[in-house]
């Protein structure tokens, strides 16, 4: 399947200020305690496995909302009825972490634009801009495309996109800091 891309930025939606502190403090250390695996590969091209990509990045992940810990399930909810207010089937959910060098290298969720989005929620409950995570979006699949749209990593900021547009989450900049990123992959109705 060839890979279609969108530079459409109409369907880019960010939120911020919809979580209140405690909540996020108890999801970031709580997310701390899941079962976290450097095995999350993007751009998986190798052949017949597809285990290898362009990059690893740390990840837990989720089989289902019913599986997943209450303040995951909790949250998503409350986005889709209370931030969104559109109805989706949610087709995946995992919890993605960078370290200082992780850089994402640009990728796009899915294949062809039918509807995917992907829902992002930045859940350190603590950042500074100079520790860098932006979330950025780009014209093509390549790390040497033109930026479209930057995102700054802000404390529980909440980011709806077309999984089609190229995009890449950079990593922080700092030693000892894990960006996290909790990742609703959605299919409109």
């Amino acid at each position: 399947m060839e890979k279609q891309v969108t530079t459409d930025l109409s369907s880019v939606q960010v939120w911020d200020n919809y979580l209140d502190d405690g909540f996020l403090v108890n999801l970031d250390e709580d997310s701390n305690h899941y079962s976290w695996q450097l095995n999350n590969v993007a751009n998986r091209k190798s052949f017949p496995y597809k285990r290898k990509g362009s990059h690893l990045f740390w990840s837990s992940g989720f089989p289902s909302l019913e599986k997943s810990p209450k303040n995951i399930s909790n949250l998503y909810n409350f986005i889709i009825k209370e931030v969104v207010q559109s109805s989706f089937n949610l087709e995946g959910i995992m919890l993605n972490g960078q370290s200082l060098g992780q850089n994402g290298t640009t990728h796009i969720d899915n294949y062809y634009n039918d509807g995917y989005r992907t829902l992002m929620v930045f859940i350190n409950h603590k950042w500074q801009k100079e520790w860098g995570g932006e979330f950025q979006l780009l014209e093509e699949i390549d790390n040497n495309s033109k930026i479209i749209k930057t995102i700054e990593y802000i404390p529980g900021r909440i980011i709806i996109f077309d999984g089609n547009i190229p995009h890449r989450g950079l990593s922080p900049i700092e030693p000892y800091i894990l960006r996290k990123s909790l990742i609703f992959r959605l299919k409109s109705l």
